[in-house]
């Protein structure tokens, strides 16, 4: 799994992802239960970014977009969420690029510990179809919210060359997510299908 992302010469994506290894003092505030959650919520996601279908609708963006990438790109699911953004207590870190490291850090969305603990732990080890209409909608948030997030990220690597300040760039790269997060559904639900369980 500590594969990075493969940019082939024609910059074709194969979308090789690594699950992130969390810092002891972070695993050691997690219960059992929660750390077993966030871990089967990573591998999910990695399974639903390695979809082929998946794959295949990415490389499309990346092309129609002409994204050049000069290094291989380092794509990280983070084991557990980011701290609320600095100021914006119910604002949440989804997804960040380090252009120096070359890296794309994909978190976890906000879930209440109670739930995970309760009701959400057998949620990635049972079949799509003998899960609740609850968990059925939270796997598709959570697919959603990863690939939007991932390919938020892919776009910015576009403009990195740019020199564009970052409030110039934001809103770029937020309004050709939205057009490109349009379309997804029969994607989405199939690649969740073959991800889950």
């Amino acid at each position: 799994m500590g594969q990075e992302i493969g940019w082939t010469p024609g910059n074709l994506w194969t979308p090789d992802v690594r699950i992130a290894n969390p810092p002891p003092a972070l695993l050691a505030k997690y219960t059992g239960k929660e750390k077993s959650f966030f871990y089967d919520y990573a591998g999910f996601v990695v399974k639903v970014i390695q979809d082929s279908m998946v794959a295949d609708k990415l490389r499309g963006i990346l092309e129609i977009e002409a994204v050049q990438i000069e290094k291989p790109v380092d794509v990280r699911v983070m084991v557990f969420p980011a701290r609320p953004l600095r100021g914006r207590a119910n604002r949440m870190l989804h997804g960040s690029y380090n252009h120096s490291a070359s890296q794309i850090s994909l978190y976890p969305i906000r879930l209440p510990r109670d739930w995970i603990r309760h009701d959400g732990s057998d949620m990635f080890k049972l079949s799509y179809q003998t899960l609740t209409e609850r968990k059925k909608r939270l796997l598709h948030e959570i697919s959603k919210t990863a690939i939007a997030t991932l390919l938020h990220e892919l776009l910015h690597v576009k403009f990195e060359r740019r020199g564009l300040a970052s409030y110039v760039e934001e809103p770029l790269v937020r309004k050709l997510e939205s057009q490109y997060m349009q379309g997804w559904e029969t994607t989405l639900l199939a690649a969740l299908q073959r991800a889950s369980g």
